[in-house]
């Protein structure tokens, strides 16, 4: 009987297992799907609701030329007061020739299962898509790449500091001439309210500066307030002094988490050029307009002195306070803004043969992105299913902005009139610090009695037309028992016979084995096969990409046989368990878990370490035969 529970129990777990999986999503954006062929483009590939990634490999994009990328970016978001993580890369590109293009769909891979993005497809045209000359805007290209900050815009102040006197230090004149700044517009604020970052460049010099890190914002929901392609400068004061000052990264930030959060580090590598001052005062007034380029005004290279350095801002974090406990509905999940809400239904008279539908608007502004389906009390006799949600958000507001439509199918199974309740939706205001709730009004509806034909249900898990075979098996919930539980008793049966039948064997195989001491000729041949075979094949490639992957394969393999786990089940946790079950050494179990971690981090990284590839080799066969000498 145990065994039978632990079937079935068995079966209900995949199920489980199979409906998060089915969770996680992964997508592929552009910032813009028309550019001209000077413009920049941001792609971003994202891993949504996933426990781990453990690879994401870009696509091909031979018609770009990658001008900064791939970049990391990472935050969490809160759903149903589960707090989950995203993972995205992004690159930002700039295209080779005019013409339409697809960016084909790109892979990856988390919590074991493999994805493909969709594909994104981008105009590119031979005109411009906005004029600089006309704004004053500096047509340089963005700062996830080398820009020139001085490149032919509308002219700045004439800042003489590119010129570098006798006995000047260069590197104090550009720590006080050039530097990176973070900002915010608040400094404290609640979980759920917006805060904005910025991060500046400020610059009186001539350089080509490229992005090395970008601020990670770690325990906050991001959304980019301005495309890569956006550098248009301004001149702002600083201590007195006037900066040319350009946008490398502005975000509104949502604090997923109260405590001090810091909003992360940018980093910029820059080449500094400087035109020593005696070939300055031999060119007159052609330097007198910093615009000019130092190579076009035939400087030759001995007055000319270029200095490397990496710059960055000053951490900067946020305190952000708890939501108050006192007075907190019980209802509440976690939205915060100002909201309004209405309901409306597809129908207001139908018969018990057809669904219903209905809608919960939700709009105003605030954490829209984050906010989940408020409950709905169904009245009795009526079945309602899980909610489809859809938004038209403006993310470029702070906060942002819109509405969020949940939508309902319902059936009502007798004919009656019938009163849906209001809906009430709980937020908190955080201008206010106060708990609010809104309502709906209640709706009537009519239900006359079925005419005998099948309901059709669409809902946000079976969207299927209505001739869908699906859809018409689970309305029938008779049938729906009657075939389960004719299926359990049908697996019963079978379990038991082929219990017996495995009983009946086992007693052959001890017959056998008093016989012989010999071991099967499969077992010798599998106890000789090497599970880093693939791996050691692109080892001599020297392919890394592809090392890591064939690493990571063969181990997992090795270890789903060793330790009895099935691949799809195959995670860290489970083989600590089992490492600790079997009572294998503490010092073999820290190399394991150890190596899992350094490949896992290496199939992420986009840049695969060749170097190191020979040794974690090394380590992971070294792993396995220490790992051979346990008999379970």
């Amino acid at each position: 009987m145990r065994l039978v529970l632990q079937k079935i129990c068995f079966i209900i777990f995949s199920f489980t297992s199979f409906v998060v999986n089915a969770q996680v999503k992964f997508t592929a954006s552009v910032s813009s799907s028309e550019i001209s062929k000077d413009d920049l483009v941001q792609l971003k590939l994202m891993v949504e609701n996933a426990k781990e990634v453990q690879q994401i490999n870009p696509p091909n994009l031979k018609d770009f030329t990658i001008v900064s990328g791939p970049n990391q970016e990472s935050g969490m978001s809160m759903v149903k007061g589960v707090v989950k993580k995203y993972i995205a890369l992004s690159f930002v590109l700039k295209p080779k020739a005019t013409g339409n293009y697809i960016i084909p769909s790109a892979l990856a891979k988390a919590d074991g299962t493999n994805f493909k993005s969709n594909p994104v497809s981008i105009k590119v045209t031979a005109s411009a898509t906005n004029s600089n000359a006309n704004t004053g805007a500096a047509p340089f290209v963005s700062p996830f790449s080398n820009f020139d900050p001085f490149a032919e815009p509308a002219p700045p102040a004439e800042y003489k500091d590119y010129i570098l006197k006798k006995g000047e230090n260069p590197v104090d004149k550009i720590n006080k001439n050039m530097f990176v700044r973070s900002e915010v517009d608040k400094n404290s604020c609640y979980v759920g309210e917006p805060v904005v970052a910025t991060f500046k460049l400020y610059t009186r010099l001539k350089s080509e500066s490229n992005l090395i890190k970008n601020p990670s914002f770690n325990g906050f929901s991001v959304i980019d307030l301005q495309q890569p392609n956006d550098m248009n400068f301004h001149v702002e004061k600083f201590n007195g002094r006037e900066y040319n000052v350009y946008t490398l990264r502005k975000a509104q930030l949502y604090p997923l988490m109260p405590g001090n959060l810091d909003v992360g580090i940018a980093q910029i590598e820059n080449n500094v050029h400087f035109i020593k001052a005696g070939y300055a005062n031999q060119q007159g007034d052609l330097f007198n307009d910093l615009l000019k380029d130092f190579a076009g005004a035939g400087i030759p290279a001995e007055g000319m002195e270029d200095h490397k350095v990496i710059l960055q801002n000053k951490p900067l974090s946020i305190l952000v306070k708890p939501l108050p406990e006192q007075n907190k509905p019980v209802n509440f999940k976690g939205a915060v803004g100002k909201f309004d809400i209405i309901t409306k239904v597809e129908k207001e008279t139908f018969t018990t043969e057809d669904a219903g539908k209905l809608a919960i608007v939700i709009s105003g502004q605030g954490n829209l992105q984050m906010i989940n389906a408020p409950n709905v009390n169904w009245p009795v006799d009526i079945e309602g299913f899980d909610s489809k949600a859809t938004d038209n958000i403006n993310k470029n507001t702070v906060p942002v902005s819109g509405r969020k439509i949940f939508e309902f199918p319902f059936t009502v199974s007798k004919a009656g009139s019938y009163q849906l309740p209001a809906v009430e939706f709980v937020f908190f205001d955080s201008e206010n610090a106060t708990y609010k709730t809104v309502s709906s009004k209640p709706i009537t509806i009519t239900v006359t009695k079925s005419t005998g034909k099948q309901k059709n249900i669409v809902t946000n898990d079976n969207p299927a037309p209505e001739n869908n075979f699906l859809t018409r098996f689970f309305n029938n919930r008779l049938r729906v028992v009657s075939v389960v539980a004719s299926l359990i008793i049908i697996c019963l049966i079978f379990w038991l016979k082929l219990d017996s039948r495995k009983e009946k064997k086992a007693n052959i195989i001890k017959l056998e084995e008093l016989n012989t001491i010999e071991k099967p000729i499969e077992e010798i041949i599998e106890s000789q096969h090497n599970p880093l075979e693939l791996a050691e094949e692109q080892l001599l490639k020297e392919d890394g990409k592809a090392f890591y992957m064939a690493l990571n394969e063969g181990l997992k393999k090795y270890l789903s046989k060793k330790f009895s786990i099935a691949p799809e089940e195959l995670d860290k946790k489970k083989i600590i368990e089992q490492v600790d079950k079997k009572g294998i050494a503490n010092e073999t179990a820290m190399q394991l878990y150890n190596l899992i971690d350094e490949i896992e981090f290496e199939l992420y990284t986009p840049i695969a370490h060749t170097e190191k590839m020979k040794e974690i080799y090394e380590r992971t066969n070294t792993v396995i035969q220490l790992l051979n000498t346990y008999h379970f």
